[in-house]
């Protein structure tokens, strides 16, 4: 008799121990650190009004695209291929998410990443969504 309650006392215990563990799992936030929510707000508007000047100072140069190296000058001559008006209205609708020490989005096959260079958000890389 004894052993049968105290193993319902510890199982009331356990029952009671996980239930306040569960929501911390399910409640975990990511936080976006607030240099990265300046810059995001910065470059979303630069890409919704087209300005490709604005956006090359925002990117990390040179910038790697089809194997080649871009300088300023060869970013802004790329600047409509990249900032179709699919992709600008993606920028408009995106939300950024962490992986690890980066910040990315995702539009369509496209992932535009951002990460800090010299202790400044930049963009920095398009990759595959695969």
């Amino acid at each position: 008799m004894r052993l049968r309650k105290r193993l319902s006392v510890l199982s009331v215990m356990l029952l009671l121990l996980l239930g306040s563990v569960s929501p911390a799992w399910s409640q975990r936030t990511v936080k976006i650190d607030p240099q990265f929510t300046a810059f995001w707000i910065r470059l979303k508007a630069a890409v919704a009004r087209n300005d490709k000047a604005a956006v090359a100072d925002m990117t990390k140069l040179p910038f790697m695209l089809g194997g080649k190296d871009l300088d300023r000058a060869g970013f802004i001559k790329q600047y409509s291929s990249l900032f179709t008006p699919k992709m600008r209205r993606c920028f408009a609708r995106a939300k950024p998410t962490r992986d690890q020490e980066i910040m990315e989005i995702f539009c369509g096959q496209q992932i535009f990443v951002f990460a800090k260079v010299d202790g400044v958000y930049k963009f920095t890389e398009i990759g595959v969504n695969d």
